[in-house]
């Protein structure tokens, strides 16, 4: 079969109870059929712990499973095999899971090594086991307001279980969203623009912020305009400029007075000891800005360190990716004769082997070794990249109160210039004069900067205003491009799954379902429903193979169009659900089988059965033995 990404595959099922196996069973590729003599003989209970432990949070646990201790699933995901170990607990939620890149029995020898622990749900830095399995298939990774889409909620429009409406789509749970539903169909159909949910969550962000800047702006042009209507902030520079300029010949003025008037007995009298104090908070303040102005230095040395560190793990994924598209078009190296003596090298007898040492070449393990690099450096660039965020938030605060201290350090060396040049004999009716017109000018400056900074303030919101309308309208132009392409492509992948619905429907023993025309099934994810031939009022097992002929049609579909991304795995667990006879149970299983053998992609279908059609007998499809009551499926 030909492999096409995404693809999930489960290989190993071990169920462990005190140390001991109570499940071990392999699965193939294709159909694997889940059989037994009969009702309650533990079918169920192993699709249960299928959704469980490929990551599905169960709530309700049967008797016999909630008595086991943990589960192992070897998978392959597009290929590279990984161990997949979860603990049960009944009665937790959202329990977490251990990844080991690699087999199950490499993972069982290697004890507590290599394993890692991922949570259930993404806390801050911390990644959950979901975003690494998305990453593994190349599912893209969707955010949402209220949760991100999860391994779960892909895993419920995967599983088909009894215990959900025969009329719903999506695996029943509470407090379940329409949006999440509609989200989910269409990460699986690969009609999601990735681009369009952050964007629109986004849009409605800079909404938000649009509103207020704008109503900061009216509400400070209002305040202004009330306390001067000719406020004009046009001139601040040149009347700054004019009244520093006056200040500094009024000051100028005052020192040539007070130095005619200057007495040398009285230099150092009455100021020694505010001099001194001047001094010591001047050193202080100096000393202050050398350590923050060392510590700043260190910070930006340590940014252009880390954003080489991050360009070298970005260059580093690429070429891991290059690397592994390399050797995939090349292949294995191939030797025509012995590198040591030069005798002519006879061929491997099959692809499987290394034609120079004749040792088992396992694609699985190289394809595991690239997933566990391509995982770890994807943790390293991104925890790089958090700290390059706290370096930088660290490093402007510091500037800050650089700045600040250099203000203060000014204005200190200002006043000790001042206090330590001339003290006055006497005062004078012009120093008086002069002296009261610098605290004029002082307080003009004071009012001027308090302009300046209202200006800045206003142009500020101004650009702000304008940089936030611009970026919404383009990206309200942007998302409404991407919608347009997004309702084309979902259009044609939607009628594929409703033709292949239709074709396995007309496979169907003669029922209630009217002959079905390719365009007469429509499906709603957001509504959680399927509609043929525009009625809903079928007999209970007539919808039990209706919502199965969907979930098919969506494998199959997903194996003929590049574009979805459903990972072509499909359990089922009520094919005689809801009245179904015997007969119509067995031609359903054919069809399936039929459909599977004559699809050329990977994929996989493990469906339960209490009425196993006779086909299966000695068939390699089945999955352990038929389980009667005396022989249940877990050994509990």
């Amino acid at each position: 079969m030909i492999r096409r990404d995404p693809s999930l595959r489960l290989l190993r099922l071990v169920v462990t109870k005190s140390g001991k196996s109570a499940y071990d069973e392999a699965f193939h590729p294709g159909v694997n059929v889940i059989r037994s003599e009969g009702n309650s003989r533990g079918k169920s209970t192993i699709a249960d712990l299928i959704f469980f432990a490929l990551g599905g949070d169960l709530t309700e646990w049967k008797a016999e499973a909630g008595s086991c201790d943990q589960t192992f699933a070897e998978v392959a995901l597009n290929g590279a095999v990984l161990t997949l170990r979860r603990e049960i607990s009944v009665g937790s939620r959202q329990i977490p899971m251990w990844v080991y890149f690699g087999t199950f029995v490499d993972g069982i020898e290697s004890a507590a090594q290599g394993w890692l622990r991922l949570p259930y749900a993404r806390s801050g830095d911390k990644e959950s086991f979901s975003q690494l399995l998305f990453r593994a298939m190349g599912v893209p990774e969707v955010p949402a307001e209220e949760a991100n889409i999860t391994m779960h909620q892909l895993l419920r429009l995967m599983y088909v279980d009894q215990m959900t409406p025969v009329s719903a789509i999506f695996r029943m749970e509470e407090r379940d969203s329409p949006y999440r539903r509609q989200a989910v169909g269409d990460v699986l159909c690969g009609v999601l623009d990735e681009r369009i949910y952050p964007s629109q969550i986004r849009v409605r962000q800079l909404d938000r912020e649009y509103g207020e800047v704008t109503g900061q702006f009216s509400g400070l042009m209002r305040v202004l305009r009330r306390v001067d209507e000719s406020l004009d902030f046009s001139d601040l520079l040149s009347r700054t400029t004019q009244t520093e300029e006056s200040r500094r010949k009024a000051l100028d003025e005052i020192e040539q007075l007070r130095g005619a008037r200057y007495l040398s007995d009285q230099k150092e009298s009455g100021g020694s000891a505010a001099l001194d104090a001047l001094r010591r908070d001047l050193d202080k303040v100096s000393r202050d800005i050398v350590a923050i102005q060392r510590d700043v230095d260190r910070l930006v040395l340590a940014i252009e360190d880390a954003d080489l560190l991050i360009s070298d793990l970005e260059r580093n994924l690429i070429q891991i990716r290059q690397s592994q598209a390399t050797g995939q078009a090349l292949g294995p190296l191939t030797f025509s004769f012995c590198p040591s003596c030069f005798s002519p090298i006879a061929r491997a007898s099959d692809g499987h082997h290394c034609h120079l040492c004749k040792s088992e070449l396992e694609e699985a393990h190289d394809l595991s070794r690239y997933a566990r690099l391509r995982n770890e450096l994807e943790m390293q660039l991104k925890e790089s990249r958090e700290l390059q965020k706290v370096r930088a938030t660290d490093r402007d605060a510091l500037q800050r109160r650089l700045d600040g201290l250099q203000r203060i350090r000014s204005a200190l060396s200002d006043e000790l210039l001042d206090r330590s040049r001339h003290y006055l004999t006497e005062a004078d009716a012009r120093i008086e004069v002069l002296t009261r017109s610098v605290g004029y000018f002082d307080r003009e400056l004071i009012d001027l900067d308090r302009d300046r900074r209202l200006a800045a303030e206003v142009v500020d919101l101004a650009a702000q205003k304008e940089r936030l309308n611009k970026e919404l309208s383009e990206l309200r132009r942007n998302i409404a491009s991407w919608i347009e392409a997004k309702e084309q492509r979902q259009s044609s992948i939607y009628s594929l799954i409703s033709r292949i619905t239709a074709a396995i429907l007309e496979g169907d023993i003669s029922s209630d379902i009217e002959p079905v025309q390719p365009d007469g099934v429509r499906f709603d994810f957001r509504d959680n429903e399927i509609v043929v031939n525009e009625k809903r009022g079928y007999s209970a097992s007539s919808r039990t193979i209706i919502k199965n002929a969907f979930h098919l049609a969506m494998l199959f579909a997903s194996c003929a169009d590049v574009r979805m991304k459903y990972p072509k795995f499909l359990l089922i667990d009520n094919i005689e659900d809801k009245g179904m006879t015997p007969a119509r149970s067995h031609k359903f299983q054919r069809l399936i089988l039929d459909m599977s053998e004559n699809t050329e992609v990977e994929h996989q279908i493990i469906f339960t059965t209490s009425m196993p059609d006779p086909v299966w007998e000695g068939s390699p499809h089945t999955v352990g033995p038929l389980y009667t009551a005396t022989a249940k499926s877990l050994k509990v």
